[in-house]
């Protein structure tokens, strides 16, 4: 019989935050009746926290409040009592640049699809350390297989409402580890590139930077925001946010990803098709961009 790990060895570093009490990562528990473990009935946000300074703190917050309204879930935190414990959380740490992931469930409840109509929210933080990212994501770029696995349809739970339940992404992300590619991509039901599993995608062709659409069924994301306005604010730039099918994604001249925990990163091959090897000329002006706003913004900002 297999035991579980260690997990004060596996998170050395890490420090739990459950409703403002602090706890290491053995220590740290919540009820086998909480619908976020029951349903994935639950929301959260992750970003990487430098010198203690959360990035883009301010954006992470009012999508994770957009996330509780799309999902009809009440909530008992106000956003002051969100940052506060969060600030607690970074301060408790030992290291400067952390990882960090806000998790707030609909609460604990009696098992049933139906809320209990007094449930009281549980507020998770979970800090640990961040370790660099391999420097030859960013030298050679990543791979990506299109997934046959399809994007949720923003009919059903809308792609905006970041919750717990990621099982539609997981089994994208094992497939395409299971064919050797980094990653995977999805599409959804009119055969139109979506986003990645954890990350939104972009393609340029001809000059013109490309990234889908909300319509096509992806979470809009922070770095995706911060990225188009860095673009929008180049006259170098040509730029749509506009409907790409999988082999237009292929034919693309460069491709890149965006994320909070790896802004800016090359895409070397989709499915067979190699592109550039690491940063085309293109995507080196916008990485250089994104990454001058990142220190803007740290520059600007205390905990």
């Amino acid at each position: 019989m297999q035991t579980n790990p260690n997990l004060d060895e596996l998170f050395p570093t890490a420090i739990v935050n459950i409703n403002s009490k602090l706890y290491r990562a053995s220590e740290a528990k919540i009820s086998i009746f909480d619908r976020g473990f029951l349903y994935g009935d639950s929301i959260y946000e992750t970003f990487p926290v430098r010198e203690r300074i959360p990035l883009f703190l301010e954006d992470h917050i009012k999508r994770l409040l957009n996330s509780a309204e799309l999902l009809a879930m009440p909530l008992v935190f106000m956003p002051e009592d969100i940052i506060k414990e969060m600030q607690k959380t970074i301060k408790a740490s030992t290291v400067d640049d952390q990882y960090l992931r806000i998790i707030i469930t609909r609460g604990e409840s009696s098992i049933g699809l139906t809320p209990n109509s007094d449930l009281q929210n549980n507020l998770v933080i979970i800090s640990k350390d961040l370790p660099e990212n391999p420097s030859w994501m960013y030298e050679k770029g990543v791979s990506l297989f299109v997934s046959s696995v399809q994007r949720n349809d923003p009919k059903a739970t809308d792609p905006n409402a970041k919750s717990g339940n990621y099982l539609n992404n997981v089994m994208a992300h094992i497939e395409a580890k299971k064919k050797n590619f980094y990653d995977a991509v999805m599409v959804n039901k009119e055969g139109h590139v979506a986003e990645g599993t954890t990350f939104n995608v972009w393609m340029i062709k001809d000059g013109v930077i490309k990234t889908p659409p909300q319509s096509a069924g992806l979470l809009m994301g922070i770095t995706r925001s911060k990225v188009i306005e860095v673009i929008q604010n180049s006259t170098d730039f040509q730029f749509v946010e506009e409907n790409f099918t999988a082999q237009e994604f292929e034919n693309a001249d460069e491709a890149f990803i965006t994320s909070s925990l790896r802004s800016v990163v090359p895409i070397s091959h989709i499915n067979n098709s190699e592109l550039t090897n690491g940063f085309g000329p293109m995507t080196a002006k916008i990485n250089e961009g994104y990454l001058k706003l990142v220190q803007n913004y740290l520059r600007e900002n205390t905990l």
